[in-house]
């Protein structure tokens, strides 16, 4: 009984060693795993940003230039901005256009103005023919920034319409590009269409202010043969003279402004219409043909002569004849 006892407590003491040992191993791991260090390591990272422009543009796609007459210049006033939005790099503006078109009539597209101001000194567009033809405006879009990052810069528009243009609305394309810091043209793909509504007009111009009738006697006359040539100048469309006149005064004497004649052909007497009195304007049939771009400033003559009153006082007299044009 006292053997089967020893055994038993021997048994308990190998059992509680293996455990003892088998803890202590656990705890010598942690020990080790815990203490492991290394240096650090650096990765480089490289990029390549490249010099850019991100044009975008133009803002205006549609510029009218309202009713225009023949003659008229419009101001550069009309506004077209470009932007860049994310570049990084200055860009010019460059422009060019086509005619003015109104069915089979045209004029010039230099008479299409740009500027660099609103309301400045002006540059005519040349013609597109190409991305060659595009004109470098010297106006700049700054370069963009991280704390500027959309930069903007305006072109302006203005026309003049040319002398003998005939009516009608009138339409032109405005071509862009831009130049990257200098480098090659780059093209635009919206374009500005302009519109400008040439209406019907006449013009007066007289080639002289005064007649001189001389020195006459009463009951004398002066052949209907003094010219004044009357010019539509720059017009458009034909137009009639039309005339009328005051009294002959002297001081406080006078005599009715029917003794001036009037007539559309030289006379070698005195013959003619009777000048109507002021304001009766009478319409003498006398026209002068449309005008044209080749040939803007047709003109017409009309012819007075004038006859002095029995009786009548010495003196001299002064008349006011008035010519106008009736389009």
């Amino acid at each position: 009984m006292n053997i089967i006892n020893i055994t038993a407590k021997r048994m308990t003491s190998l059992f509680a060693a293996i455990m003892i040992t088998f803890t202590l191993a656990f705890a010598f791991y942690g020990i080790n795993l815990a203490g492991a260090s290394s240096s650090p390591s650096n990765v480089v990272a490289s990029l390549s940003v490249k010099s850019s422009c991100s044009i975008t543009g133009p803002s205006n796609t549609a510029i009218n230039f309202g009713n225009l007459n023949p003659t008229q210049a419009y101001s550069a006033t009309n506004a077209v901005t470009f932007t860049d939005s994310g570049g990084n790099t200055p860009a010019n503006i460059l422009v060019a256009g086509s005619n003015m078109i109104s069915g089979s009539n045209n004029f010039y597209v230099t008479n299409t103005l740009w500027s660099a101001t609103n309301g400045g000194s002006t540059t005519a567009l040349t013609l597109y023919t190409g991305l060659a033809s595009l004109v470098d405006t010297l106006i700049q879009i700054p370069a963009p920034t991280r704390t500027n990052p959309t930069t903007t810069n305006t072109l302006y528009f203005g026309i003049d319409i040319p002398a003998g243009t005939p009516p009608g609305i009138y339409t032109q394309n405005i071509v862009y590009g831009y130049t990257c810091n200098g480098g090659s043209p780059t093209a635009i793909a919206t374009n500005t269409v302009a519109t400008a509504n040439v209406q019907s007009a006449c013009f007066i111009s007289l080639n002289t202010g005064s007649i001189d009738f001389g020195s006459l006697n009463p009951n004398a006359n002066v052949p209907t043969a003094n010219q004044i040539i009357d010019t539509n100048q720059g017009g458009n469309i034909a137009a009639n003279i039309l005339v009328e006149g005051g009294n002959w005064i002297s001081g406080s004497n006078n005599f009715l402004p029917s003794n001036t004649l009037w007539d559309g052909t030289s006379d070698a007497t005195y013959t003619g219409n009777a000048l109507s009195a002021i304001p009766t304007a009478t319409d003498t049939h006398i026209q002068i043909t449309a005008g044209s771009i080749a040939s803007p400033n047709p003109t017409a003559s009309i012819y007075f002569g004038v006859g002095v009153p029995s009786g009548q006082v010495a003196g001299s007299y002064t008349q006011n004849i008035i010519l106008e044009n009736l389009c």
